[in-house]
């Protein structure tokens, strides 16, 4: 779901649009009010909401000082201004910041409902666009997407955070509201499923995750905001002839984990899509070393590595296995590195060996479009953005840990697409939160502030905040303390 927050200092303005916009009904979360432009943008930080309305006129930072943080950082809402009459030069301010949305409060609930509506509309292309989805409806994006979700957690139950950070890259559900998982213990799982389908429909209860079968239980997870819509499916599951086992609320990313350590054990797990067709989900095998050696070199391929001798030595192996084996296998070397839509996609028009071969072929070969090359780089650039004072990244670091891709040709990627190494951005990102740092601490030490922006080594922190700014910490520390704390 498309999130949004509104930033304005007038209390009678957050509550008046905050009940005023028929949010529901426009397709639109909202996920909260900000008083101010600081708290606003701490919680287009945390909350990553993808439209923000806000007021131009505001204290601590005002519209377009939020406006210019954010577009220096690695987020990336619409922002949709809301400004009183006589204020134009501040909306072509933001215009050049990239701002196409401008109304004059006091603006009709029509004309700003007409935007929101055009702004979503505009997210949903791009994500589509980004996902490499556009043949794809939404509805079977996120089946897929579950689906091998799913498959992925179940197989190996340490994945779970890995996986949960790609979902908030991929999809295009909302990760940060609450949701309700009723947990059924039912004697025949499909028709279960086929009876309270239609009903919850009926009930005009939003249904943002596909049902799961499991071990004789069935896993509905609900947006459910009130106790009577909670009453409400209680009586519904009953009378379809479920028992509610538990009932459990929660962000998206808990709900996977209870759901892993409630179904982990089980062999037999089906994912339901909004009609009740069933597909099975499978739970991939332990592999051996060779076959686990098998799937390191594919992935290392897939990111953009090397490896003359791959395709034959995976032609081999898969001809010793039966077909369903053999599929598992090349289910676990190509999910970390490709669009889980494509991939099923591709698998659906596979029925012996020699057609699995070719679609491994040809996913190697880039035969099969996948998602663009600028994603890594964007992920890599809001990990550093929100993680920069951890000492410990680095190039190599980020490979194994945040995108999973060979570090060569990521280094290739980044530069290509920032016009820069990754050590100088990772460098200037730094030396910035230092700067900012000086400007606020005064009284720190040199030490301190190297510290809080990720250098364990304050004699390296020094030769580097002099190689970008051309001045060393403390000249720069007592420029400010000069300025009044105003250097910029």
């Amino acid at each position: 779901m498309i999130t949004a927050i509104i930033a304005d200092d007038e209390e009678i303005v957050r509550t008046s649009l905050e009940k005023w916009i028929p949010w529901k009904e426009t397709g639109i979360k909202l996920l909260g009010t900000a008083s101010d432009g600081e708290e606003a943008f701490d919680m287009i930080v945390s909350l990553h909401p993808d439209i923000v309305i806000t007021d131009i006129r505001m204290p601590r930072l005002n519209g377009l000082e939020l406006i210019k943080r954010v577009n220096g950082s690695s987020q990336s809402p619409v922002f949709i201004i809301l400004s009183g009459f006589g204020e134009f030069e501040y909306a072509q301010k933001a215009m050049s910041y990239g701002v196409k949305h401008y109304l004059l409060k006091p603006a009709l609930k029509e004309d700003l409902e007409k935007v929101l509506r055009e702004v979503k509309a505009e997210i949903e292309q791009k994500q589509k666009e980004k996902l490499g989805i556009t043949d794809i409806s939404k509805d079977q994006y996120g089946f897929y997407l579950q689906r091998g979700m799913l498959m992925e957690v179940l197989s190996d139950t340490s994945s779970v955070d890995s996986v949960i950070e790609r979902l908030r890259q991929l999809s295009p559900f909302d990760l940060h509201e609450i949701l309700s998982m009723f947990i059924v213990q039912v004697f025949d799982p499909d028709r279960f499923v086929s009876l309270i389908l239609p009903a919850i429909k009926a009930s005009g209860i939003r249904m943002p995750i596909h049902p799961v079968s499991a071990g004789g239980k069935v896993f509905i997870t609900l947006d459910i905001s009130s106790i009577s819509q909670l009453d409400d499916m209680k009586d519904i599951i009953s009378s379809r002839h479920g028992v509610i086992v538990d009932i459990l609320r929660g962000i998206p990313s808990e709900l996977v984990r209870q759901f892993v350590r409630t179904a982990g054990a089980s062999k037999n797990v089906a994912i339901y899509d909004e009609k009740g067709h069933k597909e099975s989900v499978r739970v991939l095998p332990k592999f051996r070393d060779e076959e686990g050696a098998l799937i390191t070199r594919y992935r290392n391929v897939l990111a953009g590595g090397s490896d003359p001798s791959l395709m034959d030595d995976v032609e081999h192996l898969f001809r010793t296995m039966e077909l369903d084996e053999a599929e598992a296998l090349f289910i676990l070397m190509a999910m970390r590195n490709t669009n889980y839509a494509l991939l099923f996609k591709e698998l659906g028009n596979v029925h012996d060996i020699d057609e699995l071969i070719s679609v491994a072929r040809s996913f190697v070969d880039h035969r099969v479009p996948r998602e663009r090359d600028a994603f890594p780089v964007e992920t890599m650039r809001r990990y550093i953005a929100e993680n920069f004072s951890n000492p410990e990244i680095s190039l190599k670091w980020i490979s194994e840990n945040v995108v999973y891709m060979n570090p060569e040709y990521l280094s290739r990627l980044f530069q290509r697409e920032m016009g820069q190494r990754f050590t100088d951005y990772l460098n200037t990102t730094r030396v910035n939160e230092a700067r900012k740092l000086m400007s606020v601490y005064h009284q720190s030490t040199v030490s301190e502030i190297a510290e809080k922006v990720g250098y364990s080594n304050p004699g390296y922190f020094f030769h580097i905040f002099r190689r970008y700014t051309g001045m060393t910490p403390g000249e720069y520390m007592e420029k400010t303390r000069k300025a009044g704390g105003n250097n910029e």
